[in-house]
């Protein structure tokens, strides 16, 4: 809440309908009303079930739907202050490496081209590490990066991108890697 109320402006969630995006959109309309900021939140998403969107819409989060694979549905998008990148390629991605490598390293490009001012948070994985012990408790971030499979290869992609559009055009970017470990004893 205080840090919404000290960042007013709008919040564009791209991907907003996958595994995190409702949660992350709810939390952050939640937020910036009770930071009183006026500020909204929108979710950008394919809604390829429309129970997402109208879900999204019902807690008073704007909706727009399109594919962001399409560049002039990247243009058309709303300016915002503040991006959240959520948008990528996991699931079903075997077949479709064609398509996971287009979501996951070539969307970052046009996403940062069009909102070279604005700030971005990246969501990315831990898969980029590669493979680590169970016992070890998962990777940590000095770990060397070892990406194994296309997925994982992809998702350093994304990362290279958005380092690169950092560097080139001055845009604020964190990258968030998530990194699931699991106690199994």
């Amino acid at each position: 809440i205080d840090m919404f109320g000290q960042r007013p402006g709008d919040i564009l969630v791209l991907g907003a309908a996958g595994k995190m995006g409702p949660t992350l959109a709810r939390m952050a309309q939640r937020a910036t009303q009770q930071a009183g900021n006026g500020a909204r939140v929108i979710g950008v998403s394919r809604f390829s079930d429309p129970a997402e969107k109208s879900k999204l819409e019902a807690w008073g989060i704007e909706t727009i739907q399109g594919d962001l694979l399409d560049a002039s549905f990247v243009q058309s998008l709303p300016d915002a202050p503040h991006v959240v990148y959520m948008a990528g390629m996991k699931f079903g991605a075997t077949g479709k490496e064609s398509l996971t490598w287009a979501m996951n390293s070539l969307l970052p490009a046009r996403i940062c081209e069009r909102f070279a001012g604005q700030t971005i948070a990246a969501f990315s994985t831990g898969n980029v590490y590669g493979l680590t012990p169970v016992m070890r408790g998962g990777s940590i971030e000095s770990d060397p990066l070892n990406p194994q499979g296309e997925y994982a290869m992809s998702c350093l992609g994304r990362e290279h991108t958005f380092e690169h559009y950092s560097r080139t055009n001055g845009t604020r970017v964190s990258l968030l890697r998530l990194n699931y470990a699991c106690d199994l004893r």
